[in-house]
């Protein structure tokens, strides 16, 4: 009986208790005996199979947390199961599947995961007489397992490739998914929305427009094209004057619509010019000419980060991870510092010829709207409780506004930013242990903001 199918019938029946290491052979009750090292038929979606001591560690730990498992097997320098085999190995082991598409009982000759528990020392095998081939396969391979006091010949395996791969795809957390790969990050559709505004507003103008050039016309005969620069000038100019003056006034006035100042003075004061009393005045105000035109907010751009103690990043250590790129727990400088602030300015130097200030705030009490048009950027726990009180719809305008930036250790499970990929926000890993690469995070940082700055198209100085 293969070692897999030995494990799985002692984990259904909760006999793992029963199974014991003496030496190098793990002895299943009085029934079964096999080397720890030898390779069961289970195969990983990495391509090699599992060993037996590492499949009776993954079941007896199987309470743990993924992460934790990972790091005790790495302290035991035993082979961990990856996350993706950990779910339908699990049901496999106890018994809510009869099978696994991963499960190989015949694995190809001459590969390193053979059912034998060892080789014996001769060099050829004995031939079995009196059966036929079938059943001479079925005899060599009981014949290879080993007996008791026999000395066993392990075969020794370079850990070093595969083990690197192994570590690099534990380490793999998926970016998309069906839903998230929808979702336009760091896109602002407003300029779309204004363009087809503006042509609904043209197309209700159209009428308009046509029934002036349809009460234009008299007559059966054609008439005359107008000057197209000139073509409503005389329907405005005579109800200019009708409104303002009427009819008979500006016929007594000697007023001529059609005719210029210039040209009306030539005639009176016999080709002499007369000083236009115009002249020298500022030209009239159009309001209207400087609606597009954005007053710059007073105050550098502000960056909201999390109040909370439990986060990775809040006013406590904000200013040396984005001014210095270094990043220091939170609890390491709450022992520093003698009192929590709720305002931070931060130099960026990143980037910049010269340092840039930052405003970090931790709270939103306060905040009056021209503030508001000076926030580029917040920190996010992934909890809907931090936008509670905000003065916005949904957490669409909100990241569709400012950039939402979610901080994790690259250790942490899938689980933890599930509801943050989502969210229309960009994620920066951390390591716990390796601080240079902090510096490449808050580059990160800077990069995203400066293209959401860039296509927002917010005067501020950043």
């Amino acid at each position: 009986m293969d070692p897999l199918s030995v494990l799985r019938e002692y984990t259904i029946r909760g006999d793992l208790d029963k199974v014991k290491l003496v030496g190098d052979v793990y002895h299943f009750g009085d029934d079964y005996s096999f080397r720890k090292s030898i390779e069961t038929a289970y195969r990983s979606k990495q391509g090699g199979f599992y060993t037996l001591d590492a499949l009776i560690f993954f079941v007896t730990n199987i309470h743990m947390r993924h992460t934790d498992y990972m790091n005790a097997a790495r302290s035991a320098k035993l082979q961990f199961a990856t996350f993706t085999d950990r779910k339908p190995l699990q049901d496999y082991l106890e018994g809510r599947v009869a099978t696994n598409e991963a499960i190989e009982l015949l694995p190809p000759a001459g590969a390193p995961g053979e059912w034998a528990a060892g080789k014996h020392g001769h060099e050829e095998e004995p031939e079995v007489e009196g059966v036929e081939d079938g059943e001479h396969h079925v005899a060599k391979k009981f014949r290879a397992q080993p007996v008791e006091g026999q000395e066993v010949k392990e075969t020794q395996f370079s850990d070093d490739g595969a083990s690197i791969i192994d570590l690099i795809r534990e380490r793999e957390w998926p970016v998309r998914d069906r839903e998230t790969i929808l979702l336009c990050h760091n896109k602002s559709f407003e300029g779309v929305l204004a363009t087809l505004t503006g042509r609904r507003e043209d197309d209700k103008k159209k009428p308009e427009i046509d029934g002036r050039k349809d009460s234009g016309k008299g007559g059966d005969g054609p008439m005359a094209a107008p000057n197209p620069a000139n073509r409503y000038a005389n329907v405005e100019e005579k109800r200019f004057w009708k409104e303002h003056l009427g009819t008979d006034v500006a016929e007594e006035l000697g007023i001529n619509p059609s005719q210029s100042y210039i040209t009306d003075s030539k005639k009176k004061d016999g080709g002499r010019m007369k000083p236009d009393p115009k002249a020298g005045q500022r030209p009239p105000h159009h309001p209207h000419q400087r609606q597009n035109v954005k007053t710059k907010p007073d105050g550098p751009p502000i960056i909201i980060v999390p109040s909370a103690s439990q986060t990775l990043l809040n006013t406590f250590n904000v200013k040396e991870f984005l001014e210095d790129g270094v990043y220091v727990h939170p609890e390491v400088k709450v022992k520093g510092m003698a009192k929590k602030v709720d305002i931070v300015f931060v130099q960026r130097k990143m980037g910049r010829e010269r340092p840039v200030p930052y405003e970090v705030r931790d709270k939103i009490a306060g905040l009056t709207s021209k503030d508001w048009e000076r926030v580029v950027a917040i920190f996010v726990l992934g909890k809907d409780w931090q936008f509670k009180g905000w003065p916005f719809s949904d957490r669409v305008e909100i990241f569709n506004k400012f950039m939402g930036v979610f901080l994790r250790f690259e250790d942490d499970s899938v689980e933890s930013a599930k509801q943050v990929m989502q969210w229309n926000v960009k994620i920066i890993n951390l390591s716990k242990h390796k601080r240079h690469q902090d510096k490449t995070a808050v580059l990160k940082f800077w990069q995203g903001l400066d293209s959401h700055i860039q296509s927002r198209k917010l005067n501020l100085l950043y």
